[in-house]
C-alpha cells in the first residue's frame, strides 16, 4: 500500500536516510528504533509527505488519510478543547460528533479536567495526550506516532496500547518511532533499527536483549521492594531507579507496579 524506493535524505552534508526501501502493507504495525537523532522522526515525516526526500520516491496505492502525533507538541494559547474542536472540523466531523469524541477520549486518557487550560500551561505528557486524542477523533488509515509514550503515565499508556490494537484489528497502518520495549512487544508486527542512515529489520527478542534501560519509580503509600530486585535499586528522593536489560524490562515494570510503585520515567541508555 505504501512503498519507499531508495529514499535518501540529507540536511546540508549530513546523511540522515541512506537508500532506504521498504514496503508497508495494509494493517501492518511497524516500530522504528534507534538512538536520538538517528532519523526516525525524519523517516516518519517522509512517509507522511510532510518533508521531501533528497532523492528516491514514496509511492501510495491511493490517497490515504494520515494522522501524525509528534514527539514535541507545540504549546499555544488555545485551550485543549479549542484546539481539538478545530481539528475535528478539519477532519470533517460535525461539532456535535467532535464534542462527544473529545469528552469520551479525554476521559479515557484522564485529562478531561484540563480541557479548558491553555495548552502552553500543559505538561509534556498532557500535550501528548492532546495529540493522541486529536489523532483518534476520526479513524485514520495511516497513523504515525513519534515517541508517543515518553511523557505519559502508566494508566494512560495502557489505554493507548488498547486503542492502537483496536485500530490494528480494523486494518489501520501504524508506524511509530519508539524506545520502550513493552510498547514494541504490545503493538508492533515488525521492528526496524535505523543506524547510520540504514534501516535493518530486527526481531523483537534481538532488539530487547541488546538494550539496557533505567526505570524511575515513585514510591506509593504501600510500596515494598520485590525480593527479586532487592540490592538492585538505587534510592533517590521520592523513589528509586532500577537498571534492567531490555529483555527483563516488561517483567520488572509489572513486578514493581504490583509492589505498589508507580512508573514515572524510562530511559534507554543508548539515548543518554
Amino acid at each position: 500500500m505504501i512503498a519507499l524506493s531508495n529514499i535518501v535524505k540529507q540536511y546540508n552534508k549530513k546523511m540522515v536516510l541512506n537508500d532506504i526501501s521498504l514496503t508497508i502493507e495494509h494493517g501492518q504495525s511497524l516500530a522504528f528504533t534507534g538512538h536520538n537523532g538517528c532519523g526516525k522522526s525524519t523517516l516518519l515525516k517522509v512517509i507522511a509527505g510532510l518533508i521531501r526526500p533528497t532523492s528516491g520516491k514514496v509511492n501510495y496505492e491511493r490517497p490515504f488519510l494520515f494522522h501524525y502525533v509528534p514527539e514535541h507538541f507545540p504549546k499555544m494559547n488555545l485551550s485543549a478543547r479549542q484546539y481539538l474542536k478545530s481539528q475535528g472540523k478539519m477532519d470533517g466531523l460535525s461539532e456535535e460528533d467532535t464534542d462527544e469524541q473529545v469528552q469520551i477520549l479525554s476521559g479515557e486518557f484522564f485529562f478531561d479536567q484540563m480541557l479548558d487550560i491553555p495548552m502552553k500551561h500543559l505538561s509534556k505528557g498532557s500535550l501528548q495526550k492532546v495529540g493522541v486524542v486529536q489523532a483518534l477523533l476520526r479513524e485514520p488509515e495511516v497513523l504515525l506516532l513519534d515517541e508517543p509514550l515518553s511523557g505519559q503515565d502508566v494508566m494512560s499508556q495502557q489505554v493507548f496500547i488498547g486503542k492502537i490494537n483496536e485500530l490494528r484489528k480494523r486494518g489501520v497502518i501504524v508506524l511509530m518511532s519508539c524506545h520502550e520495549p513493552y510498547l514494541v512487544d504490545a503493538v508492533a508486527d515488525y521492528v526496524y533499527r535505523l543506524e547510520s542512515g540504514k534501516l535493518e529489520e530486527v526481531t523483537k527478542k534481538a532488539q530487547s536483549e541488546k538494550e539496557w534501560y533505567t526505570l524511575f519509580f515513585e514510591k506509593g503509600q504501600t510500596a515494598h521492594v520485590p525480593e527479586k530486585w532487592k540490592g538492585h535499586l538505587q534510592f533517590v528522593e521520592n523513589g528509586c531507579n532500577l537498571r534492567v536489560a531490555g529483555k527483563d524490562c516488561n517483567g520488572a515494570i509489572l513486578e514493581m507496579l504490583e509492589a505498589g510503585w508507580n512508573l514515572r520515567g524510562m530511559w534507554n541508555e543508548k539515548n543518554e
